[in-house]
């Protein structure tokens, strides 16, 4: 799995990916008909702070 960068950290998709809202991950998978693993998670970023009011992973 490739390396992704968000809030000026770099981690492993695969750790930031076991994170995440599955139910929500699931939808926006299935909304872009091909992606990067960055490309997911800049939508998730938004799709999680419009769902939840926050910020995902918020320190």
């Amino acid at each position: 799995m490739a390396d992704i960068t968000f809030n000026g950290m770099t981690m492993e998709f695969s750790v930031v990916e076991s994170m995440m809202d599955a139910e929500l991950k699931r939808d926006i998978s299935a909304n872009l008909p091909s992606y990067s693993e960055q490309a997911l998670l800049d939508k998730y970023l938004t799709a999680h702070r419009e769902k939840f009011g926050k910020e995902f992973l918020q320190a």
